[in-house]
């Protein structure tokens, strides 16, 4: 069985070198590819209470930043896109100038 990678994209380190998002230590993220299956499980096991402890840690920190990110993306783009269709509007209002 395949054992998941417990990382949720957050990746901020405290003083003791413990990962605020999966709780593993920088070892342990660093080299997750290198261990075997058996290794993997340990990890998980250790961190399991911690995440149960601070689950904002495991599931919504990293939804909440991911979710962040897309929204400042999309506002970006919505930004831009009023941007041209105020341009559009400009455009057209002096070509009907033009025109009349």
């Amino acid at each position: 069985m395949k054992v998941e990678n417990p990382c949720v994209k957050l990746c901020k380190f405290d003083a003791r070198g413990m990962c605020l998002g999966c709780f593993r230590d920088k070892a342990e993220v660093k080299g997750w590819k290198r261990l075997g299956e058996a290794e993997r499980s340990a990890v998980l096991e250790r961190i399991r209470p911690l995440v149960a402890l601070h689950p904002a840690g495991k599931d919504s920190a990293g939804r909440r930043g991911k979710e962040r990110k897309r929204l400042k993306k999309l506002d970006r783009r919505i930004a831009r896109l009023e941007r041209k269709l105020a341009e559009a509007r400009s455009e057209r209002a002096r070509q009907t100038a033009v025109a009349a």
